[in-house]
């Protein structure tokens, strides 16, 4: 488990440098040229002006030219990490739930690849391709649900990547894909375990549809135009959210598909 953790946040300082030392190289692949043809007249300016004052570098310039509410969602990344990191300590994983684990991804994973639709800037409607991510953490807890959205997303991440920047590659792919966790509070719910399911997949859904709205608001609200991004966000993400949604719920509404949480809770 901390070897996970770790890994994951691993994952989120390599997205926040990584895109930042490939743009460096790539500006000094483009200028280099530019760069041996001004050496003499620099060298001509510096001897009659003295020595110019250093420039910090290109990675330092790039974080530098980050904007306020990016650093603010990175920081609260970090401390939902660490706060993740302090819980799942105490959280043990058996064989059977790595298992179930994997299989549940491995079924999601394929059933995404069959849209029904896809959105301009991403986000598509699929054959309840969310279903298997709510069975499991229904059947196996929001924490260990949580971490196996994460690995899921990080596999449509490696699989078919939208990404415009590093904190907005976290959201919509291992941050999204993990809020389904938020399907947990149908069991803590008073209703009967017939309808538990359904009711998961809808919560699923919102907190799937909260990360991809927050997301809109930050990294796409150039796409809003002379929209309120808030009010754009949430009715595009809408407009595809809703209906993925409303497509698992019906699906775990098939009779006996509430079985497979009592199947998956078992121990043996």
């Amino acid at each position: 488990m901390k070897k996970l953790i770790a890994l994951l946040m691993a994952l989120l300082m390599a997205a926040l440098l990584i895109p930042a030392l490939a743009e460096t190289a790539e500006t000094t692949a483009d200028t280099a040229e530019a760069a041996v043809e001004e050496t003499a007249a620099s060298a001509e300016e510096e001897t009659a002006e003295g020595e110019p004052a250093p420039e910090p570098s290109p990675v330092i310039k790039k974080l530098l030219e980050q904007k306020w509410y990016t650093w603010a969602l990175v920081a609260v990344l970090v401390i939902a990490a660490v706060a993740l990191f302090s819980y799942a300590r105490n959280v043990k994983w058996n064989s059977r739930q790595l298992a179930m684990g994997a299989m549940c991804i491995a079924i999601s994973f394929v059933l995404s690849l069959i849209r029904l639709f896809r959105m301009p800037q991403g986000g598509s409607i699929t054959p309840a391709a969310m279903l298997p991510l709510v069975i499991f953490t229904v059947s196996c807890g929001p924490v260990k649900g949580f971490i196996v959205g994460c690995a899921c997303g990080l596999l449509h991440l490696v699989s078919d990547p939208y990404i415009i920047h590093p904190v907005q590659m976290l959201v919509d792919y291992p941050l999204a894909y993990g809020a389904i966790a938020l399907s947990y509070v149908a069991v803590l719910l008073p209703i009967d375990k017939r309808w538990q399911l359904p009711v998961a997949a809808l919560f699923g859904g919102l907190g799937r549809y909260c990360m991809e709205v927050l997301s809109g608001v930050v990294f796409f609200a150039e796409y809003a135009g002379d929209q309120n991004a808030l009010v754009y966000s949430l009715v595009y993400n809408l407009a595809s959210r809703g209906p993925d949604t409303l497509v698992c719920a019906a699906v775990a509404c098939i009779p006996g598909m509430h079985r497979l949480v009592d199947m998956m809770r078992q121990k043996h």
